[in-house]
């Protein structure tokens, strides 16, 4: 028998969600259950050591995770810059446009205006 093969698919090489939103986000909403939790057995009544052991991983992931974040913004603005000075090296809208000379009527029009504003400048 034989197995009809069925295309495969191709791997996208470009992620949907960049690494450091997705693992800032993630490190931030860990610290912050963790951080919860230690509250919440505090409340309970566990003892104070116990819930006190959960603050140190907590504040680490919420410092993390923030970092990331953070990191994240600077990332995305410098690429933005770099987008930005590329399309104004490489865009034609944003440079100048050369004059450009008058042909046929246009011609006889500039030099009939030209011709005025001579004799009224004499």
């Amino acid at each position: 028998m034989s197995k009809t093969k069925t295309p495969a698919r191709r791997r996208s090489s470009r992620r949907r969600t960049p690494p450091l939103l997705a693992n800032g986000v993630g490190a931030t909403a860990a610290g912050m259950a963790l951080w919860l939790l230690s509250l919440v057995l505090e409340a309970r009544g566990v003892p104070a050591l116990a819930s006190k052991a959960l603050l140190a991983p907590a504040w680490m992931a919420i410092g993390i995770g923030i970092a990331l974040l953070v990191l994240h913004m600077l990332e995305k603005r410098r690429t933005q810059a770099e987008a930005n000075m590329l399309l104004r090296q490489h865009s034609t809208f944003l440079e100048p446009m050369p004059r450009l000379k008058p042909r046929g009527k246009e011609e006889n029009r500039h030099r009939s205006s030209s011709r005025r504003s001579l004799a009224s400048r004499s």
